[in-house]
């Protein structure tokens, strides 16, 4: 699973400002708490940026299609006047689009719904990394840079790092992210113990010589030999 990560705006193109906060900072902050929140799935998280550079929209677009990405999430912050949350997918999105955009917006309304900001709904738009990308695409507009209010949870950043957290569980469950399968050395000592394939107790981290590897591959083509 690869999902593309687009964090709005950067470089040039600050994108909305207020109350001395910049939306390409913002953005790029949030995307950056994400992929530590999602490091124990089985996912491949690639950002369109990694700094403050300056990105086309095409090129945003073009990463996501070029990596054969199998969801595109643009991070925005709204301004213009009002307040809450909105998400965007393509006009002409899918069934499919939209089903996995209901979820991000559901799971996330239910974060913004403890600080009481309002629902402005799920939108549809015609915006470029919407229209561009070949793969199921989401855009979210998370509160208003120029509202006090809003703002002055933007700025703090153990609201940014609920966000952050918010969002990765609606990825997890819009996409059926499963946990990293962690190695555990001890246990696949007791299960070769189990199996026949060695004897005795053994310290995970000792060397193991050619001798005994040479051992455990004979008895794995004995077994498979006598089954044939």
């Amino acid at each position: 699973m690869l999902i593309v990560i687009d964090p709005g705006h950067g470089g040039k193109d600050p994108g909305g400002t207020g109350f001395g906060l910049k939306e390409k900072d913002l953005t790029l902050k949030v995307a950056r708490l994400l992929i530590d929140k999602l490091s124990g799935y089985q996912v491949e998280v690639v950002f369109t940026r990694a700094g403050d550079d300056t990105v086309s929209l095409g090129a945003r677009a073009g990463l996501a299609n070029s990596r054969g990405a199998d969801f595109f999430c643009s991070l925005h912050v709204n301004a213009g006047g009002g307040t809450g949350f909105e998400s965007y997918v393509h006009v002409a999105a899918p069934e499919g689009t939209e089903g996995l955009r209901a979820v991000l917006h559901e799971e996330l309304m239910r974060y913004y719904g403890r600080f009481g900001f309002p629902d402005r709904g799920k939108k549809r738009a015609n915006f470029a990394v919407l229209r561009e990308t070949r793969m199921p695409a989401v855009l979210l507009e998370n509160l208003f840079i120029d509202h006090p209010r809003d703002a002055a949870h933007l700025a703090d950043p153990s609201f940014l790092d609920g966000l952050a957290g918010a969002l990765a569980q609606a990825l997890v469950k819009a996409l059926h992210l499963q946990p990293e399968q962690k190695w555990d050395p001890a246990g696949e000592i007791a299960r070769l113990k189990e199996r026949g394939l060695i004897v005795g107790d053994h310290d995970p981290n000792s060397p193991v010589t050619w001798g005994e590897f040479a051992t455990v591959l004979n008895r794995l083509l004995d077994r498979k030999e006598s089954a044939l």
